[in-house]
Formats: C-alpha cells, structure tokens, sequence
C-alpha cells in the first residue's frame, strides 16, 4: 500500500461501482470501464485510459495505486511445469505453479503464506500459518503468470486454489478474487474452470454454495475418523459424518452424475499402508453415496520427505478400477514437477518451514 491509497486490485466490481457512486455520484458503467481497461487490456496507466473523463482519472490517479507482486524466480521441470517465487510488496514470498497436462496448462495459485492446517503430509504446513493473501496477492500470480507464459506462447485454460495454503481458512479474499476472475469485465474465466480446495472446513462449505463462483474440491484422505484425525487435524473440530452429510445436502446425487455440472471434487491422496488398505477400497463408495462425487486419486509425492510413501502403480490402478466399477467417475493425478518441488505438498518457501504447531487453535476461530 502506498500512503492512503487504495489498492485498485483488491476491489470487486460491486465495490468499486458503490465507491465511485458514493464519492463521485459516477454511474455503474464507470466502474465497467476500469475494469476492462485494467483486466482486458492489462493498462494500468490511468493517463491512457482514453474513453474516460478527465476528472474522474485525476480521481482514480489520486485515489487508488496499482500495486503488484513480482516474480523472484522461474524454475522448470523437465515434465514442462513451471515454478515461480514471488515476492508479495510486503517482501513476503509465495509460489505458484504452471502445471503442464496433456491437451492444457493449469495454473496453481497460493492463497495464504504457510497453511495452518497442519496435514502431517503436506510440506507446506511446516511453514505454519504466517497470513493470509489478500485479493490483490491472489490476483497478482494470475497477471504475472498470464504475462509470463506470453512471452513462451503459452496459456492456461484451468485455474485451481491448491497452492500454499487452505483456501476456505481465507475465504472473503478468495470469495472476492474469484468474482473478479470469473466477471465477464474482468479475467472471464469460465466457474467451471476453477476449483477451489478444502481439508473441510463445514461452515465455510456452506457458505461457498452460494458465495464462491467456482467448483469445489474436498480433501477426505481417509475413511474413517481415527485416521483422518491423525493426518489431519482438522477432522477434530470437522469429523467425517459432518463434511459428509454437508457434501449431501450441497451436492446430492439424485441430480446425476453426468448431467450435474457441480459435481464435488474428493481429492485422495494415497498413504501406503495408511488410508489405502483393502478396507477402505471397501468403505469409501459406502462413504460417499447421496453425494455428486468424483474421486481423485492422489499418489502420494514421497519428494515431500514427511515419512510417507506412495502405493504401488499397481494398487493405485486397483483402486481407480474397483471405484469406477462402483459406479464413482474416477481419475488419478499423478505429480507434475516433482523434480522442482512443484508437485501437490511440496510448495513451501525454505526460508520460512518452521517446526509443525503443537496446538491449533484457528480451529476454534473458524467461520
């Protein structure tokens, strides 16, 4: 932030539009014109903003400042998935990743500095929970990556929260992010293209029903509570009964599979010997019926280094085989860039991992 100014990238529409109306008496469609000439056309000097008067750019030239991250450092891996480090204007660094699949590009955006989450397999929770992004920060990896990628004749068509951080913990800033992602005066990317994670946090589920223009994608990881409390700790406050009959009031199967275009996403990460026992292929269709589900399976990343290890190819494809036999769409996701700590549980900043929290008490402070 500079002096008193305001950060144009952390405004929704509705609210710049209520700002100019309220402080200028300006129309909706003042508000509709900044928007394009900052996320369609990317120009940030109000100077060159040629269909708009005079008067109202010296006001937005004094009132607002547009300020930006930067990109620190670009590493790729030899599976064609980038890394960035970026340096947020506060000095504080988070990462982000361009994911190279098959027919597309997927951008992986951080939305927190650390995770207080705490999931004993995921390398970003040794950071601890440092803050969260604002809308602005969240809104900067996505013009530095889109700027970026330009430049190799690249682009990303999907955009998924499931960088650093628990998404739903920060839930007004990627509410409002995503508004502008999605506005048809701002980024235009399709609800349907973005996916945004949770461990589970209920109350937040809820309200993202109705508030969140995306898709969501639900990290269950185990099949029964004694389990999923020791892997993650969330699971106290939030147990397997709750975020499952949440999941069914939300996303009920009874509107079909194919046809429902909101399907949630349950993301498996696959501990061997831990959650992918024989008796968890069993329980986990009994576990999700009622719900509009698909499954991710998730081989664990053993570059992580936290004491796991992932299931054999074999048993993975078991597993895929069996739950699609269930009548469950299935898939699996196997790491992108592991050989740049770029794959799922491995982003954290290595100047700021810290020792795992003892205690969590942002559990008790959760919406």
């Amino acid at each position: 932030m500079s002096g008193d100014k305001l950060n144009f990238f952390s405004f929704s529409l509705p609210e710049l539009t209520s700002l100019l109306a309220k402080e200028r008496g300006e129309p909706e469609f003042r508000a509709v014109q900044l928007f394009e000439w900052v996320y369609r056309k990317s120009v940030t000097d109000v100077g060159a903003m040629s269909n708009i008067a005079r008067s109202l750019r010296d006001f937005i030239d004094e009132r607002f400042v547009f300020l930006d991250a930067t990109v620190e450092q670009r590493v790729d891996s030899s599976d064609g998935t980038r890394k960035y480090l970026i340096k947020l204007p506060n000095g504080q660094k988070v990462e982000t990743v361009l994911i190279k699949q098959p027919n597309r590009y997927t951008l992986c955006v951080s939305s927190q500095v650390g995770c207080g989450m705490a999931c004993s397999f995921c390398r970003t929770g040794t950071m601890g929970f440092i803050r969260h992004l604002d809308t602005s920060e969240i809104l900067a990896q996505v013009r530095l990556v889109m700027s970026d990628a330009a430049q190799y004749g690249a682009s990303f068509s999907n955009m998924v929260f499931m960088g650093m951080g628990e998404p739903l913990h920060n839930f007004d800033n990627v509410a409002r992010a995503t508004k502008i992602l999605t506005s048809e005066y701002g980024f235009r990317i399709s609800p349907r293209k973005i996916t945004i994670s949770t461990v589970g946090l209920v109350p937040a589920i809820v309200k993202f029903r109705t508030e969140v223009p995306a898709s969501l994608a639900v990290s269950l990881n185990a099949t029964t509570d004694e389990v999923r409390s020791a892997i993650m700790p969330v699971n106290r406050k939030y147990p397997l009964n709750s975020l499952l009959e949440t999941l069914r009031t939300g996303w009920p199967s009874y509107l079909g599979a194919k046809k429902n275009k909101n399907q949630v996403t349950v993301e498996y990460v696959m501990l061997s010997g831990v959650n992918d026992t024989p008796q968890d292929l069993q329980r986990l269709p009994k576990l999700l019926k009622g719900i509009a589900a698909k499954i991710n399976l998730i081989p664990y990343n053993s570059n992580a280094g936290l004491g796991f290890s992932p299931p054999t190819e074999e048993w993975a494809h078991c597993w895929l085989r069996k739950l699609s036999e269930s009548g469950i769409r299935t898939t699996i996701r196997w790491s992108k860039g592991p050989d740049i700590d770029a794959a799922c549980g491995q982003l954290a900043t290595k100047e700021i991992r810290q020792k795992r929290p003892t205690n969590l008490p942002f559990l008790e402070a959760q919406v």
